[in-house]
């Protein structure tokens, strides 16, 4: 069953240069201790593999501040993505002890969010 992690409203810099994942978040991911980046395969709704590299600040900095960069800039491009627009992140159990993480990526029309393909 897959589960709902985050949603994230996107702004510039999240467009130019990195997606900041929310703090609260952070312990979604296994990074292993003394790590501070690891990569993060990542399905669209195409069932479209992303390489995303999840990194946190070095030397156990009180705020870690999270961010996905790698093929994060070319995913916005792809998907023709704008501050405002948002990306909805979620992850689920696959057979034996994996994980799989999926991201949609939406736009706001009058009203509603639709997936943006």
């Amino acid at each position: 069953m897959e589960q709902h992690r985050f949603t994230k409203l996107l702004s510039p810099t999240d467009i130019s240069h990195r997606l900041t994942i929310p703090m609260a978040n952070l312990g979604d991911f296994e990074l292993p201790t003394g790590q501070h980046a690891i990569n993060i395969e990542v399905t669209d709704t195409l069932e479209q593999p992303w390489t995303f590299k999840l990194s946190i600040r070095r030397n156990n900095n009180p705020n870690p501040r999270p961010v996905f960069t790698g093929e994060w800039i070319r995913f916005v491009k792809e998907k023709g993505l704008s501050a405002g627009d948002r990306v909805v992140f979620s992850r689920q159990q696959v057979e034996g002890n994996g994980v799989q993480y999926r991201i949609r990526a939406e736009r706001k029309i009058f009203k509603y969010w639709v997936n943006v393909q």
